[in-house]
């Protein structure tokens, strides 16, 4: 059981590496729900700086 656990972990950490950005690239877009309830988009503020903060908690 332990070593499939381990290969698990593995393969998540790899698979990571390949969605993995390169300092320069364009960011992926994606939407979120905003706290007012309305959809927004990163390339909504294409050309603008933009700082993302995701709290998580459990």
């Amino acid at each position: 059981m332990r070593r499939i656990i381990h290969t698990v972990l593995l393969l998540i950490g790899f698979s990571g590496m390949l969605l993995a950005q390169n300092v320069g690239d364009p960011a992926p877009d994606f939407t979120l729900t905003s706290l007012d309830g309305n959809a927004v988009s990163l390339s909504d503020y294409q050309g603008k700086v933009v700082f993302l903060f995701f709290l998580g908690y459990g």
